[in-house]
């Protein structure tokens, strides 16, 4: 299972690999339909900003570090 960040925000859930999503999403603009958690999901390859594994915990986390200058 895999999370795709979306430009918007937010996040979506898919039953696919990290590199199975990669293949499928590709670079091309038209939709890409995905087997979601909820049933398929219609994505644009240009909306999605990350794609993170699913651990084995069944949580995914995005961490950003900024430094005061």
């Amino acid at each position: 299972m895999a999370i795709i960040r979306l430009a918007n925000g937010s996040d979506l859930g898919v039953k696919l690999s990290l590199e199975e999503v990669k293949a499928a999403l590709g670079t091309g603009e038209d939709f890409v339909e995905l087997p979601g958690e909820d049933g398929p999901v219609l994505i644009r390859p240009g909306a999605v900003i990350a794609i993170i594994e699913d651990s084995k915990r069944g949580t995914a986390g995005f961490r950003i570090g900024a430094t005061a200058g």
